[in-house]
């Protein structure tokens, strides 16, 4: 069982990975448009429930000194109890994604300041008893690093990738607006 756990572990650390879980984001009318939400943007703002403070989002969010929380305000799609409360204004929350890549542009060297764990841990497995022993001894290495609880640098904001995950998100906000929607919604599925 113990090989089972180091070996999920392992796999849970990878970065900027699509592991099944996602955001998306859908409008509070019915509409033709291209919805996708981002999935480098979906990874960034799940850090937070893997990483918390030390997430990059949280991070970026005292960086650039903004709030960032309204993509953390989501509704999980099978909710059959889903409520009004996740619904957001479009014009608001447009206004943030353009507050975002605002302070991004005006401090384009902020993802420098992002802490980081220098440690990779890959997927490792054996049914080798001695191959798990050293598997196991890298695993307790990687927790007592200094920068353990930080995420790894997947480059995303460093290759600025996240400014065009924005962009696409505002046509998506965009394309809703044409289509007379007035309200969004973020999902986690």
């Amino acid at each position: 069982m113990k090989k089972i756990i180091i070996a999920i572990i392992c796999f849970i650390n990878l970065s900027f990975i699509n592991i099944g879980m996602d955001y998306s984001i859908e409008a509070n009318v019915k509409t033709n448009c291209q919805d996708n939400f981002p999935s480098g943007l979906s990874f960034f703002f799940e850090q937070v429930g893997g990483y918390g403070d030390k997430s990059m989002v949280s991070q970026v969010e005292r960086i650039l000194n903004i709030d960032l929380s309204t993509f953390q305000e989501y509704d999980f799609i099978d909710n059959e109890e889903s409520s009004e409360k996740y619904w957001k204004n479009i014009t608001k929350f447009e206004s943030v994604i353009d507050k975002f890549i605002s302070k991004i542009k005006a401090n384009p060297k902020y993802y420098q300041k992002i802490k980081y764990n220098p440690i990779k841990l890959g997927v490792d497995f054996s049914s080798d008893l001695n191959e798990m022993k050293k598997i196991e001894q890298k695993q307790k290495e990687y927790e007592n690093h200094p920068m353990y609880g930080y995420p790894n640098d997947n480059k995303y904001l460093s290759s600025k990738a996240i400014l065009k995950d924005l962009e696409t998100l505002k046509n998506i906000l965009k394309c809703y607006k044409k289509s007379g929607a007035t309200k969004i919604k973020l999902n986690y599925d």
